[in-house]
Formats: structure tokens, sequence, C-alpha cells
């Protein structure tokens, strides 16, 4: 049987800065994380169990001290094995801007991560069946209101998301942190470039390599397939990202198929929604292209004839929205182990002002 050039959905988890996150919070032993059951003058938490199919999802529900009912923000992760325990250190100042909004928070544990059960194999097809299944239920509850439930998530969440808006589950508004607004192969190939400028490659090489990633993926012939992935699979930088794939043979290979997982554009998808949108992007980041992001996000939203959305640029800011001086990973690496999230000026400002603006919209 031929293969097809490309990365199945169940690839799809690399391509993410899970290779920072999730190495550093291990290393660093952070999983602290919140108390179940605790409660302060804010809000009190309570952890909720969520049968998904094959899947019980696990998480913390967060829940304003003042007011019975309220709207629900939907936290859908990046890419890797994350945990609550392992993100609400590091996105705490977000969440108490939700929670001081009147906005109740849902984050979970992903499954085979945590306290979650499961494999996930087809990373978005089954994150997405989740993420409905987690407003569906979480809707339900006497103290959310129905109908004000919406989602907000990071990077690979920017495809996680729009395949859930797709499946009609109900989500009433969307929160896009850093995402991707591009194929898997572009958003690969912008990182490779980018990683390689940080680690002090010379910018024409970074160029080849970005170059050259694009050409293994749309290759229409076999001569151009193998000098591109040769020189991924060879190339120091590759390998660090583990973006390298076995070599296809000859008798193997057939062009892409443009229609596979790999070459997924969210926009297509988001471009036919009419819910509020908020989509922020960090001026330095170096993960997820924020200039092609704010012109995806800016074109098709304006397109769909949207009324209440917004897109911002972060000054000074990375692929967490926290503030930076390069956007690089090593720089990212040593924000996360000192554990105290530093988000960059403007960012939890633009998110309050927002959501203030949504509570008279819904």
């Amino acid at each position: 049987m031929k293969k097809t050039m490309g990365i199945d959905w169940k690839m799809s988890a690399k391509l993410d800065f899970r290779f920072i996150l999730t190495s550093v919070i291990l290393l660093m032993g952070f999983f602290h994380g919140q108390a179940r059951g605790e409660s302060n003058e804010l809000y009190r938490t309570e952890e909720i169990t969520v049968p998904a199919g094959d899947f019980t999802v696990v998480g913390d529900l967060y829940i304003p001290v003042k007011g019975a009912r309220h709207p629900l923000v939907v936290w859908v992760h990046g890419s890797g094995p994350l945990t609550r325990q392992m993100m609400e250190p590091l996105l705490m100042p977000q969440i108490e801007v939700f929670l001081k909004a009147g906005f109740a928070f849902f984050i979970d544990d992903i499954p085979g991560a945590g306290s979650s059960k499961g494999a996930i194999s087809h990373v978005y097809r089954y994150r997405a069946m989740i993420l409905c299944k987690e407003v569906e239920a979480l809707e339900r509850r006497p103290d959310i209101v129905p109908g004000q439930v919406g989602v907000a998530g990071h990077s690979q969440a920017g495809v996680v998301m729009p395949l859930a808006l797709k499946s009609s589950c109900g989500i009433a508004f969307m929160i896009a942190e850093a995402c991707v607004a591009e194929s898997n192969t572009e958003q690969e190939s912008y990182l490779l470039e980018k990683f390689m400028i940080c680690e002090n490659y010379p910018p024409e090489e970074a160029q080849k390599a970005r170059r050259l990633n694009l050409q293994r993926y749309y290759a229409e012939n076999y001569k151009d397939y193998r000098e591109a992935a040769e020189y991924i699979n060879n190339h120091p930088a590759a390998q660090l990202l583990e973006i390298t794939e076995p070599l296809i043979a000859e008798d193997e290979f057939t062009p892409p198929d443009k229609s596979a997982g790999t070459f997924l554009d969210p926009m297509g998808i988001v471009a036919e929604t009419r819910i509020p949108v908020l989509a922020l992007f960090g001026e330095k980041d170096n993960n997820v292209d924020p200039v092609q992001g704010v012109e995806a996000y800016e074109k098709v939203l304006k397109a769909a004839g949207n009324e209440f959305y917004r897109v911002e640029t972060i000054p000074a800011a990375n692929h967490m929205l926290y503030a930076t001086q390069a956007g690089c990973a090593r720089e990212l690496m040593v924000q996360i182990q000192k554990g105290k999230p530093d988000f960059a000026p403007g960012t939890l400002t633009v998110l309050a002002d927002w959501l203030e603006k949504l509570k008279k919209h819904l």
C-alpha cells in the first residue's frame, strides 16, 4: 500500500512547543496546582468528571463566589500531555480576570495525562469531540447560564476550537490566544525557521530549512520529496523539534493528499462563524506567526460579517503572551522555571475589556 506524504492526524501533537513546556515543567516538579475544593473570597473550585465517548475527562471548575449563575469559559490546551496542575499556575492571572468578570472557568487534564483517561490517536478530531462533550455537560449545571458557554485556548486550540464549532455543540464565543491560523505544514515551517534564528543559525540557512520543510510536504515528485526530506531529517534543529519523519521509499511515494489533516486551514471554519471572537497574538511569537494570524483572523471575520470580534497584537509578547525580549525558546524556559507568569502589558487589560462588552452582548 502506497503512503501519501503528510502528517497523519495523530502526528500533529508534535507541532507545538511541547518540547519546551512539558519538559521544563516535569523537570521542575511543577505539579502543585490548585487544591481541589479550595475556596476564597473570589472563587471556589470543584473537581468535575465528564464522560466523552471512550474518554473520561477530569478537570477543575472555578466558580465565582458572587452570583448564583454564571457564563462559562472552557479552556482548551495547546499540544502535548498537559494537565491542569501544570497549567493553572501559568495561567492564574488570566483565570482571575475571567472570575472577576463573573465568568466560571473550567480546565481539564488532556486524556492520557493527569487524571483523565483514554488514548488520543486522532488529535484534532478527538479533542474537538471531547470539547463539545465538556460544553454540553457543563451547560446543564444549575450554576451555569445555558447558551453562555464559550471556549478559550492556546496554540493548537486554534484548530481544535473551530472543529468543535463546526460540530454545532452550542459554543457561544471563542477566545484564541496565540492560536494557529494556518495549516500544520505552514506553522511547522515557520516554527523551524524562527527556532533556528534563535539558535544562531545563519538567516539564509533558516530560510532554506523553512523552504525545504514545505517542499517535503508539497512535493509532486519523488526527487523533490527526497531532497527535502533528507535535509530535514539530518538537520539538528529539526531533530530537536521532533519534526523528522522516516523516509518514504520511492515505490511507496504518492503526491500529497491536500485533504489530509496536515493541510487543514482552520480559517476556513472560522470564516463561517458569527459568534463573538477575541484573537490575541504575541508580537514576538516564534511558534505561531503573529502577522499571518492577525491578517487571517481579520480577513475571515470581516468577510463573515461578524459584528462582534477583536483581533489584537500584544507588543513584546511571546507564545505564552508573556513579556519577552526576543520570544525565543530558551527565554521562555527561564520564565516557566520561575513559576510566576508575567503577562505582557496590555494582555489582561484587553481581555478584561472584551469580557465586559461580551457580558452585555450575551
